[in-house]
């Protein structure tokens, strides 16, 4: 019950009750369900308080936690990263090896060149895949730095350049091998 039903309650008319609630207003006197306003607020205020200080020092452990615990995370997921890409950068060496390339820096720097190297991955079994495909592509597109795993194992295919015949099988060593050597030999003055 409030103190316009209690006031209706005794008697007085709605212009009376109208009357004490302005002037209370006016002299800021509240009516309050609460039996002791003032020790309610003061309660109040202070759990406030210590609310507000625990959430100071939760902030400051939090702070005070959090730098190192991230500063790990980041070191751990970059070491994990550096080892997946030696992981990768290792099988497509092995791959290049194996494809009989002549220089396989020049091909690794190829292969990031092209963003190649991005296609490559570490399944869920830890196996690296699409070395081949990258191979394959590189082999394609830089054909002259392969060697022809049939030809002997110290010689690199020349696109373009073709063996010279030799006229007689008389064992003339000094008769150019390739068309290389002959053009070399022509400039250099020593064909006769």
């Amino acid at each position: 019950m409030d103190l316009r039903a209690i006031l209706k309650k005794q008697g007085f008319t709605d212009d009376q009750i109208k009357a004490i609630m302005d002037e209370m207003s006016a002299n800021k006197l509240y009516v309050s369900s609460v039996e002791n306003p003032e020790e309610t607020i003061r309660k109040l205020q202070e759990e406030k308080g210590k609310l507000e200080e625990d959430v100071k020092r939760q902030k400051v452990k939090k702070q005070q936690e959090s730098p190192a615990d991230t500063t790990a995370a980041e070191e751990i997921r970059r070491l994990q990263e550096t080892v997946r890409q030696g992981q990768i950068n290792t099988q497509l060496i092995v791959a290049l090896t194996k494809a009989h390339a002549a220089d396989v820096d020049y091909l690794m720097y190829q292969a990031e060149k092209s963003g190649g190297i991005k296609n490559i991955g570490i399944d869920e079994n830890g196996k690296v895949t699409g070395v081949d495909e990258l191979v394959a592509s590189l082999k394609k597109n830089h054909a002259g730095q392969f060697e022809d795993s049939k030809a002997d194992a110290g010689q690199l295919i020349r696109a373009g350049i073709k063996k010279l015949e030799t006229g007689d099988a008389s064992g003339d060593d000094a008769a150019p091998q390739t068309l290389e050597e002959a053009i070399a030999r022509k400039y250099s003055g020593d064909e006769e």
